[in-house]
């Protein structure tokens, strides 16, 4: 009688939860993008195409259209997207709640890995008398407002006391405007950037350099938002030297409520994938995107997530304070 009753019950159990209820169920992902019409937009669909292809039936990426950066950062803190790239300075301003981000800080901020580096040429035409930043003050200069590399820039102005006559308009419409001359300077991101190559067919430009000095005067004023780097000389025909340049690191935030597992999974694939992703793309490939770690050691000011931390711990890397998030470390 006892076994009969123990029968029925688990034919019971069974007819109520069938088999494979409690199979593990798919983990949806909102990834943040940048608007189609970017080259930058073909990273992020490289980086989740390798996550979905590692890990069917348990993780599903979608990859999202938005705005740019700026506005991952703010989808991100809503949960309308799960994760999505971001320049890690204004990344480190918006967990801090700094500067544009002041009084809003975002706790729940996360990062996955250190990026790609890439630098903001400061194009002048060479016809003007302007040999240096400071000499922008009262030029017609060609401003992109919403832009990570236009925060960027007007941040990096506003540090060093530069007010250069800014005139609003659109990435394509600035190269417009340079060819006529209705503005005589502008500032675009990226290493061999097709528009400047274009301004270069056309006419004369002069890429400003920048100084270490410039930079540390930056960070003093906006704390975090100072980078840069040196790019090679010929990389255009007026660069005849190596001279340093403003710069930002492009990495990808992602919300802490994100499971440590799914994350795991995340940095796991992309970072087993990761020379074919540098490879495939030039932007990445200049910029460092294979040394994952190091470039997060180096540049990163927002924690890891506790999936990252986990990741790259197994690989034998020993994790700074700073990068360990405050769920973990209230767990010691």
């Amino acid at each position: 009688m006892r076994f009969k009753f123990i029968l029925f019950s688990f034919l019971v159990f069974l007819l109520v939860f069938p088999a494979g209820s409690f199979a593990k169920s798919k983990y949806y992902l909102k990834w943040g993008a940048t608007s189609v019409r970017s080259g930058l937009y073909a990273n992020t669909v490289a980086m989740a195409k390798v996550v979905n292809k590692a890990y069917p039936g348990e993780i599903e990426v979608v990859v999202v259209e938005t705005g740019g950066f700026l506005e991952n950062l703010s989808r991100i803190q809503r949960k309308a997207i799960h994760l999505g790239p971001a320049d890690a300075s204004a990344g480190y301003a918006n967990y801090a709640g700094i500067i544009d981000f002041q009084g809003k800080p975002n706790p729940d901020l996360r990062t996955l890995w250190g990026g790609y580096i890439t630098p903001i040429h400061i194009v002048v035409n060479a016809k003007e008398k302007v040999y240096s930043v400071q000499d922008l003050t009262g030029i017609p200069f060609a401003f992109n407002p919403g832009t990570t590399s236009g925060r960027l820039v007007d941040l990096f102005f506003k540090s060093l006391g530069v007010k250069p006559d800014y005139k609003m308009m659109g990435i394509g419409a600035s190269v417009d405007a340079m060819k006529a001359g209705v503005v005589k300077a502008w500032y675009k991101a990226g290493f061999k950037d097709s528009a400047i190559l274009d301004l270069e067919s056309v006419m004369e430009i002069r890429i400003l350099p920048v100084t270490k000095e410039m930079i540390d005067k930056f960070n003093s004023v906006y704390p975090g938002q100072g980078i840069s780097m040196t790019i090679p000389a010929g990389l255009f025909k007026s660069v005849t030297k190596p001279q340093l340049s403003l710069a930002y690191i492009v990495t990808d935030f992602v919300h802490k409520d994100v499971p440590e597992e799914v994350v795991y999974k995340i940095v796991k694939a992309v970072w087993e994938n990761r020379k074919e992703i540098a490879d495939s793309v030039l932007t990445l490939k200049e910029g460092n995107f294979e040394d994952m770690y190091g470039m997060a050691i180096k540049y990163l000011k927002v924690p890891l997530h506790p999936g990252a931390v986990k990741f790259y711990g197994e690989k034998g890397f020993s994790i700074p304070d700073h990068l360990i998030p405050p769920e973990l470390k209230a767990k010691r």
